[in-house]
């Protein structure tokens, strides 16, 4: 801590890390959270998470390596989340409203636009945390609208929810197409 009276004061936490972090995925191909030991016959359900800020990434990473049953992909942008989405079909897809290139309403709209990723819910997880910016992300159609910084409880009750929407969701579409 430093203090200047008058001026103010600055603080601060410096913190080792138990666990060596994986860089930041750069490229438009998923980044994996490899699952625990002993899951890997077991079926895992895919998040796919497209976020642009690191630690933001880094905090998910660490809630989602708390479900063994749950393999986790990242994207920094829009669209190489909309080709993420597209190519490796996840089973629920957090999006962030504010990333580079187009918005997270604007990717949304994309992916309800295309048969391939209708199906998917897509939860927003933003920082945009007033009554109208909740309001119109889910009048664009998303699943739930979470905000930062992350309840946890909430987070992972709504991951919950999107994952057994999704598995739901997924038995009908088979289903239909087979009628």
């Amino acid at each position: 801590m430093e203090s200047t009276v008058g001026k103010g004061s600055v603080f601060w936490i410096e913190m080792n890390l138990t666990a060596e972090r994986q860089p930041f995925a750069d490229a438009a191909e998923p980044t994996a959270v490899a699952p625990a030991q002993g899951q890997a016959d077991a079926q895992l359900l895919t998040l796919l998470y497209v976020e642009d800020n690191p630690a933001n990434l880094m905090l998910v990473e660490d809630l989602i390596a708390r479900r063994p049953d749950v393999r986790l992909l990242s994207a920094r942008d829009g669209n190489s989340g909309i080709e993420i989405a597209r190519s490796s079909q996840p089973d629920v897809i957090l999006m962030d409203i504010n990333l580079p290139g187009i918005s997270g309403i604007k990717a949304l709209k994309i992916l309800r636009e295309d048969r391939a990723t209708a199906h998917i819910p897509v939860v927003a997880l933003s920082a945009n945390a007033m009554p109208h910016d909740i309001e119109r992300g889910l009048e664009a159609g998303f699943f739930r609208y979470l905000t930062k910084p992350i309840k946890i409880n909430e987070f992972m009750d709504t991951l919950d929810e999107a994952l057994k929407y999704s598995q739901t969701n997924t038995g009908h579409a088979a289903k239909e197409e087979q009628a």
